[in-house]
Order: structure tokens, then C-alpha cells, then sequence
């Protein structure tokens, strides 16, 4: 049980940075066949493009965090943080990030999403059942990814507990920010 709670104390940094190289990868496809766009560090929309600027997005979104992260642990902890270490947790961590976007996939999602999008609530409450469980499955990836990006920097940067919680959360609010703007550019 403690491996799936906490990976990052039993993985070694190379399966690490492989599974999460391929997850990356293989959600880039996706993003670009499902007509996503990575808006932030955890959010898509409908706005599509080709399969380089789904990638770039998603390389810049990890890479910004790390970045991010490798700073602050750099900073906070009193033991030396090497970037690879945080790198390869980091983008580990987002594989359940990339798992939630296989939900697109399914035809009745993306028109649900696609009706969100337009602001079409009648038709989206049309399909409320379906539209629960998207959200209950979205929810539960979400805390998901967010336990893992925190584990895999409080292992990575030995900086845990409360201290670790409010670096992560500061991290975590200037990486989001800095991406959103940097994807403006993308």
C-alpha cells in the first residue's frame, strides 16, 4: 500500500523519469487527437493546435513546476536537492494528471465538455448522471495528482510537513501563474 501512496520512497530515478517521459508523450498525442489545449498547469480546453504545441505545452508546464520546485527546495531544505531527482518525481506525478485526460476520449464526455464550453446548460443538465461522474472522476484525479506532485517534492527535496505543504503551495501558485503566462506566447 505504501508504494501506491507513496511511489517516490521505492521508484529510482530512472523509471521515474521513463514512465513519466512516456505518459507525457502519449498525453500530448491525445491532447492533439482529442482537440485539447493545455491552458495551465492542470487545466485543458477545447482550443486544439498541432501536435509540437501540444507537446511544448505539456514540456512547459512540467518543466516550469520543477523549475519552480527545484528552487524552493533548493532554498528550504538543509540537505543538497539535485534538479534531476525533482524533474523526474515531478513529471512521475503528473501521470495521474494525464490518465484524467483519457475521459475526452469518450465521444459523450467531450460533448458534455464542448457544451460547457459553449455555456449550453440545458443541454448539459440533459445529461446530469453522466456529468456527475465526470466530475467525481476528475475530482479524485486531481487530489491524486496533487498528493503525488507533493510527495514526490517533499522526497526529492527532503523539505516535508507543514513547512513543505506551504513551499509546495507557494510553488505551486507561482508556477501556475508564470504558465499561464508563458502559454500565451504558445
Amino acid at each position: 500500500m505504501n508504494k501506491i501512496l507513496n511511489p517516490f520512497r521505492y521508484l529510482p530515478l530512472r523509471q521515474a523519469l521513463c514512465w513519466g517521459t512516456v505518459a507525457l508523450i502519449l498525453s500530448s498525442i491525445l491532447t492533439w487527437q482529442c482537440g485539447l489545449r493545455l491552458t495551465s498547469l492542470t487545466q485543458v480546453d477545447f482550443g486544439g493546435g498541432a501536435l509540437w504545441q501540444a507537446t511544448l505545452r505539456q514540456v512547459a508546464a512540467w518543466l516550469v513546476f520543477a523549475v519552480m520546485l527545484y528552487v524552493g527546495g533548493a532554498v528550504a531544505s538543509k540537505s543538497k536537492v539535485r534538479f534531476w531527482d525533482v524533474a523526474a518525481f515531478n513529471l512521475f506525478a503528473r501521470i495521474p494528471f494525464d490518465l484524467s485526460l483519457l475521459m475526452f476520449v469518450v465521444p459523450a464526455v467531450k460533448s458534455i465538455m464542448g457544451y460547457a464550453a459553449d455555456m449550453n446548460l440545458n443541454a448539459m443538465m440533459q445529461h446530469h448522471a453522466l456529468l456527475t461522474v465526470v466530475g467525481l472522476v476528475a475530482m479524485v484525479m486531481c487530489v491524486w495528482y496533487f498528493y503525488w506532485s507533493y510527495k514526490a517534492f517533499a522526497e526529492s527535496t527532503n523539505v516535508k510537513n507543514g513547512r513543505g505543504v506551504a513551499l509546495f503551495i507557494v510553488t505551486y501558485i507561482v508556477a501556475q501563474t508564470a504558465v499561464v503566462y508563458l502559454f500565451r506566447l504558445i
